[in-house]
């Protein structure tokens, strides 16, 4: 059987890695020239274990290519794959990705394909929106042709396991839809739950936004913390002892392509309802966090006697989260952003990524950390887990650490003679 993949991100260049390596011939499509020449080359350009290898194995069997033609590769597709960005702005859903690739399909749609979208979606689009557009071809869904919305489940870093194993949701936009989803699925995953369209397009938004609001709850529990003087971590860990709790992790704001836009999809379906607050209410806070990091800062820095302005600060992280290289929307940016509108001496380091958001970047730890006045940790890195900060210490100029996701022992880094600042922490601590 043939693929198409259309979007060849961080969801459809590890689908098509996945789909190559079960025997399909896949063909992906991206508009980005660079990508379609990385990837023709066996070359992925996004931290995934394993990807390249079968990148590079499904080249060369000639079963695997990328290109930025869609019309051959649609043709002779048995299936299409639409993995496009939708975007939130305003918190209103850009569907103009979605339209473009859905009309490139339409114009080239033929009797039994199948057609996905895994893009993150309102409720009622592939049954709707997406099925109109594909109907303009003269075809019709559940006689013609078929199709299906199945959310993607992926995490970043973790995409060639989560796709084999994590479940996933099959919607048709009717029973023969849905079967032929479940069957080309079930090729890569036996954990397939079937439903409809609309339910699965609700069931991705529910996952999200259920995230967000537990994020934001954690946010406002560590505020809440440090007005009292107690440890929001210790709190929250004690706390999840209770067989019927379970509390997320607070932390200095909340990144990624999914969180920051999916729940307003889903309060936009009810937008004069007024419980629909809510969702915004818990975007507000999480959106605050890097503001709040960015007092905490400024807090520990005037602490010591120290102004921003030339103050050299090292940030460590520019992924929005650890163990994978992802920036998209992540609140390294704010934090870097507003430290050299304030005149600080900035330098980054992340041994996963090489943005430094217009800051210096570092090649080292080592190289960020020397003469630094104080130390921020946005990311949760594993590399930052394992920093010997008697080390540390050594280097620095001042002994101050922001840790804005808890990587550091308080107790251990008060012990290598650091000031330690954190969110949810409740007060400077030094032995």
């Amino acid at each position: 059987m043939r693929i198409t993949i259309i979007g060849l991100g961080y969801v459809g260049l590890p689908t098509a890695a996945v789909f190559v390596k079960k025997g399909y011939q896949v063909v992906g499509i991206d508009n980005d020239k660079k990508k379609i020449e990385l990837f023709n080359k066996g070359i992925c350009y996004i931290r995934e274990p394993a990807i390249n290898s079968m990148l590079r194995e499904g080249i060369s069997s000639g079963r695997l290519k990328a290109t930025i033609n869609s019309v051959e590769a649609i043709r002779k597709s048995d299936i299409i794959v639409i993995t496009v960005p939708t975007p939130v702005r305003e918190e209103v859903v850009d569907l103009s990705f979605l339209r473009e690739a859905l009309e490139n399909v339409a114009n080239n749609l033929h009797r039994e394909q199948l057609v996905v979208i895994e893009s993150t979606i309102p409720p009622g689009t592939t049954d709707g929106f997406a099925k109109q557009v594909l109907e303009h071809s003269g075809l019709k869904a559940e006689e013609d042709f078929y199709l299906a919305h199945v959310p993607e489940r992926i995490a970043p870093g973790r995409a060639v396991e989560e796709l084999l194993n994590t479940p996933r949701v099959i919607g048709g936009v009717g029973p023969r839809s849905t079967q032929k989803a479940f069957e080309f699925y079930s090729c890569i995953n036996s954990n397939l739950y079937l439903t409809d369209a609309t339910t699965a397009e609700f069931v991705k938004l529910i996952e999200n936004t259920y995230r967000d609001l537990n994020i934001a709850f954690a946010n406002l529990i560590a505020i809440i913390a440090e007005r009292i003087n107690v440890d929001a971590y210790e709190a929250i860990r004690l706390a999840n002892t209770h067989p019927r709790v379970n509390v997320h992790w607070p932390g200095a704001g909340v990144g990624g392509p999914c969180l920051t836009k999916d729940p307003y999809m889903l309060a936009s379906i009810l937008p004069d309802f007024w419980g629909i607050e809510l969702i915004r209410l818990a975007r507000k806070i999480n959106d605050y966090m890097p503001r709040h990091m960015m007092k905490l800062i400024e807090r520990a820095l005037k602490d010591d006697n120290i102004i921003v302005k030339n103050a050299k600060i090292a940030v460590l992280g520019a992924a929005y989260k650890g163990g994978i290289d992802d920036i998209r929307e992540s609140p390294s940016k704010i934090i870097v952003e507003k430290l050299l509108e304030l005149g600080a001496d900035v330098i980054v380091f992340d041994p996963y990524v090489s943005e430094s958001f217009s800051a210096k970047r570092a090649e080292s730890l080592e190289g960020s950390v020397s003469n630094a006045d104080a130390v921020v940790i946005m990311t949760d890195h594993p590399e930052f887990k394992q920093i010997d900060w008697n080390k540390a210490a050594k280097i620095v100029r001042r002994k101050i650490i922001i840790d804005g996701r808890r990587v550091v022992d308080p107790y251990k880094a008060a012990r290598a003679g650091f000031r330690y600042h954190g969110i949810g922490f409740g007060r400077a601590f030094k032995l």
